[in-house]
């Protein structure tokens, strides 16, 4: 072969070779690097951003390699190559916003860090929503640009596009409103998956919180399904946000308690009280209020830290035991309601009355 002809073919061959090479070296080398500057991120961080940069990166050294190429081939391609520059810059600008795309996926390391600089908490749903709408924006920015590129007028673009946002709002008002609703809850928490609630009458544990409904699991094991735009628009009480929950209790003892054990009764459970670690001992309330139908009542009102039902219910266990307790030690009974029925002792009527005549011949 012509050495002038390997001469004039040697810097595409060797622009080719570099391709190949830097082609199959990319995703070491980019890893490489990235855990190098890295360094004080976690390793699977690492590894995250490296799969993020690889496909894209692919694509761009494949595009520059071609037209590095075909421009120092010794050919005379005068049409070709001013088609081969547009496809190498369209390649660039999908390969520069594929990074993006991926960046802004919820399983990225860069999505997750960014989101948790915020001085706010974000759900995975919550998550999930802000990433598509990133991503989606990502998309029109590249098909907008790559259209502008090519010399075509995106004024046309951009208006069928909101033009076609206004009819598809118009059509799904209801959706987009429990969509937006379903923002308001992510950002407010006013509730998360988990907590116990109670909202429009409905009364249970959350289940799930999608973009159109949240989920109650009631106490029957019902599942409601509310809309989010009915939600944000109730009041909504969380008792899972609550920092104590109150113990109140009615002790009826007997009638026959005399008035020293009734006051050692209301000190001692006070006392006992105080010494429970799981009750606040600055809201212990233990007074004698009210002398009923059949008891002498003991009104008991207290905290306890432990909010969840099973932790109550356990604390509630303990403070019952305790009162029985003193309740032994100072030998007083609970009553109980009771009635008292009084039978009235009504005339045999085997005995008849004397008769008038009979009561005069008595007298005479």
């Amino acid at each position: 072969m012509d050495v002038n002809l390997w001469k004039a073919w040697l810097p595409s061959l060797t622009i080719l070779v570099m391709t190949l090479v830097a082609y199959t070296l990319f995703r070491i080398i980019s890893t490489r690097v990235i855990h190098f500057i890295l360094d004080k991120l976690p390793d699977d961080a690492d590894q995250n951003i490296a799969t993020a940069l690889y496909r894209p990166g692919r694509l761009a050294i494949i595009a520059g390699g071609l037209y590095f190429m075909l421009k120092s081939a010794p050919v005379d391609l005068p049409v070709l190559l001013p088609l081969m520059e547009k496809l190498m810059e369209t390649l660039m600008i999908i390969a520069f916003h594929w990074v993006f795309y991926n960046f802004f996926s919820s399983t990225n390391y860069v999505f997750a860090f960014l989101t948790r600089t915020g001085k706010w908490h974000m759900d995975q749903t919550m998550g999930y929503f802000i990433s598509m709408c990133l991503r989606i924006l990502v998309i029109f920015f590249c098909v907008a640009g790559i259209l502008s590129y090519w010399g075509f007028d995106i004024s046309g673009f951009i208006a069928g596009l909101s033009i076609g946002g206004l009819a598809v709002s118009l059509a799904a008002k209801d959706s987009l409103s429990n969509i937006f609703a379903c923002c308001i809850i992510m950002l407010d928490h006013p509730f998360r998956i988990g907590d116990w609630i109670v909202c429009n009458d409905i009364e249970g544990t959350v289940e799930s919180i999608s973009f159109r409904s949240t989920n109650v699991r009631t106490p029957l094991q019902g599942l409601v399904n509310i809309p989010n735009s009915m939600i944000i628009s109730t009041p909504i009480t969380n008792y899972s946000n609550r920092d104590r929950r109150r113990v109140e209790i009615t002790l009826g003892v007997t009638y026959d308690t005399t008035r020293e054990q009734m006051q050692d009764l209301v000190h001692d459970i006070r006392e006992t009280l105080i010494e429970d670690p799981d009750i606040i001992t600055e809201d212990i309330s233990v007074a004698f209020t009210e002398m009923g139908s059949s008891s002498l009542n003991v009104n008991i009102i207290c905290y306890t830290y432990r909010t969840t039902l099973s932790d109550f219910m356990k604390v509630k266990e303990e403070v019952n035991l305790r009162i029985m307790k003193v309740l032994e030690k100072l030998g007083i009974s609970a009553a109980f309601p009771s009635q008292s029925v009084y039978m009235e002792k009504w005339p045999d009527p085997a005995s008849k009355p004397a008769e008038p005549a009979d009561q005069e011949k008595t007298t005479k």
